[in-house]
C-alpha cells in the first residue's frame, strides 16, 4: 500500500506540470543560480591565500561554490518538502480516512517516500555539477546511500509526528512556515560551520541534526573523506530516535483520528 500510496503522491504533483519530473533536476539548479549570482557575483569573496597551489578547505569551496551549494541546498529541498507533505499527508486524505480503515501511518510514510524519489533524482543535476567543477567522486561515494537511509528515516519519523500533529493543532501550519525559513538560516547550507559556530560546532551538530546531514553529504561528494566513526554513528542514531519517537506518537495520538478530522 506504501508503494502505491508513494507513485499516486509522485503522480499528483506533476499531473498539471509540462516539464514532469524535469522539474526535480531544474528546480535545485535554479536556486543554485540564484545563490551563485547573490554570494559570487554581487557579494563576491576574497579568495584565500595560495588557492593556486594549496587544496584547503577554503579553497575548495571558494573554487567551487557552486557545488559546496548545490550538496546543501538539496539535502535541505528534501527535508523541507518532506516536513510539507508530510504534515499534511492525513488532512488532504480525511474523507478516505473516514471511509476506509486501513494503516494510516503509510500516509505519512508514502508522501515522505515521494519527495525522497524526487531527491535521488536530483542527485543527477549535483554528480553531473560536481564533475563540471573538476571535483569528482571517490570511493566514499559508497557511504552515500547509508547517509540516505537515516536522513530518510529521520524525515519519516518528522513527518509522523508532524500529520497528527497538525490534526489537532492546526496553527502549526502557519508555525513551520517560520521555522523552516529559521532552521534553513540555521543550517549550514550557504556557510561552514567553522566559520558561523567556530566555538560551539559540537552543540549545534546535537541541536541541529541537518547541520549533521549535511556536513555528511559534503564531507562524501565535496570534500572526499569520511567522517568521524562517532560523528556518523551519533547521525545515524538521530534517524533512528526521529522514527521511532514519531511512530510511536502517531500510534498514540492517532486512535481518535477519524473523529477530529
Amino acid at each position: 500500500m506504501v508503494k502505491q500510496l508513494t507513485l499516486k503522491d509522485l503522480k499528483l504533483r506533476y499531473k498539471s506540470s509540462i516539464l514532469g519530473f524535469v522539474w526535480s533536476l531544474a528546480n535545485p539548479l535554479m536556486m543554485m543560480f540564484v545563490f551563485y549570482l547573490v554570494f559570487v557575483v554581487l557579494l563576491p569573496q576574497t579568495a584565500p591565500q595560495n588557492c593556486d597551489v594549496a587544496n584547503t578547505r577554503e579553497c575548495r569551496i571558494y573554487n567551487s561554490y557552486t557545488a559546496f551549494i548545490l550538496v546543501g541546498l538539496m539535502a535541505w529541498n528534501f527535508t523541507a518538502n518532506s516536513i510539507s507533505t508530510g504534515m499534511m499527508s492525513l488532512l488532504s486524505h480525511a474523507s478516505m480516512i473516514k471511509k476506509v480503515y486501513f494503516p494510516r501511518e503509510t500516509l505519512a510514510i508514502a508522501s515522505v517516500l515521494a519527495v525522497f524519489v524526487n531527491f535521488l533524482l536530483s542527485l543527477i543535476p549535483l554528480f553531473l555539477i560536481i564533475f563540471i567543477n573538476g571535483i569528482g567522486l571517490t570511493w566514499y561515494v559508497l557511504l552515500l546511500p547509508v547517509i540516505l537511509f537515516f536522513h530518510l528515516l529521520f524525515m519519516c519519523g518528522l513527518g509522523l509526528f508532524l500529520s497528527v500533529a497538525v490534526v489537532y493543532f492546526r496553527d502549526l501550519t502557519h508555525i513551520m512556515e517560520v521555522g523552516l525559513t529559521a532552521w534553513f538560516f540555521l543550517t549550514p547550507i550557504l556557510y561552514t560551520m567553522d566559520r558561523v559556530f567556530p566555538s560551539a560546532q559540537q552543540l549545534v551538530y546535537w541541536l541541529n541534526p541537518m547541520a549533521s546531514f549535511i556536513e555528511s553529504y559534503r564531507a562524501i561528494l565535496f570534500f572526499h573523506y569520511s567522517p568521524e566513526p562517532l560523528f556518523t554513528l551519533r547521525t545515524c542514531l538521530t534517524g533512528v530516535l526521529s522514527f521511532v519517537l514519531g511512530y510511536y506518537f502517531f500510534i498514540k495520538a492517532s486512535r481518535s483520528l477519524g473523529e477530529v478530522l
